[in-house]
């Protein structure tokens, strides 16, 4: 349940938290709902354009934050943009990974830093130090997804709350006239590593100029090494870090995508072993875990 009157309603450009946004109003009349939107500068553009069709189409005014990642000793700060500010050439995740090194499965400082961080540090200045509450667009079909701290974090979840599962979802989108135009594996993040490696080359095979950033920051920072991360710096030295799950490489990626291999599709089929096994950022960024 909310514990405050001043909800941070998070919003991440996909169908379910975006439902989410368009109901808070008429589930939550009276109290102060802030929309925010954290870019990581890797978001397909088709995300940024349809959140800029439900904020002017329902009124969300939304709040487009950048993250600020500072040098070290420093956390991450955040600056406020106007929509059409809103960048894809992933600058400011590559000054992540400068800082933090290749995001990976155990390596999760992309979604801490350039979302939660920085919706964190704008919401005690908008509202005050801890004087909110986040709603998270986590259905109840999705109750695996509910993080275990959230009585302790301030998080709420009203389509849980409300008993919005996918069926429900995808009957209210399919009467509305806005439609996101991102098939369900393209998902926000481009090649986020937590999507499975099928989900990945499907993205490469039909449109090889995504791989382009992803492989560069592999060639620039596989091999660099992080203060603080031995474990991680271990894996530099040895192998290099990469971004794909079991640490395959964009490269390796890009030559698999060339050969027969059973494409995903709009609907999810099956879970095989780690070729389709994915976590949380595979469908959209879990934030306040």
């Amino acid at each position: 349940m909310k514990t405050s009157n001043n909800i941070v309603c998070t919003v991440s450009a996909g169908y379910s938290s975006m439902l989410m946004a368009t109901k808070m109003r008429e589930w939550y009349p009276n109290d102060n709902i802030l929309y925010v939107f954290a870019n990581t500068e890797m978001e397909d553009q088709r995300s940024l354009d349809f959140l800029k069709e439900c904020s002017d189409y329902y009124g969300l005014d939304i709040v487009y934050l950048v993250p600020v990642i500072n040098e070290k000793g420093k956390g991450t700060g955040y600056k406020i943009v106007k929509w059409h500010e809103l960048k894809t050439d992933g600058g400011v995740f590559e000054i992540g990974i400068k800082k933090y090194g290749i995001p990976t499965v155990w390596n999760k400082w992309c979604t801490r830093e350039m979302k939660t961080n920085a919706v964190t540090k704008f919401s005690n200045d908008f509202f005050g130090k801890n004087n909110w509450c986040v709603s998270l667009g986590i259905r109840i079909d999705e109750i695996d997804r509910i993080s275990e701290s959230y009585k302790t974090n301030n998080i709420f979840y009203p389509l849980f709350e409300n008993k919005i599962d996918s069926k429900e979802r995808n009957k209210f989108w399919s009467e509305q006239p806005i439609k996101l135009k991102l098939k369900a594996y393209e998902g926000n993040c481009t090649l986020c590593f937590e999507k499975s490696n099928r989900k990945k080359m499907t993205i490469i095979s039909e449109h090889p100029e995504k791989a382009i950033w992803w492989d560069e920051m592999e060639n620039k920072y596989s091999t660099i090494q992080i203060d603080g991360k031995n474990a991680y710096n271990a894996m530099a030295i040895d192998t290099g870090v990469f971004f794909g799950r079991g640490n395959v490489s964009i490269q390796e990626l890009v030559e698999m995508s060339k050969q027969p291999f059973s494409k995903a599709t709009d609907e999810y089929i099956y879970e095989n072993d780690l070729f389709d096994k994915e976590g949380d950022c595979g469908v959209s960024c879990k934030i306040f875990d």
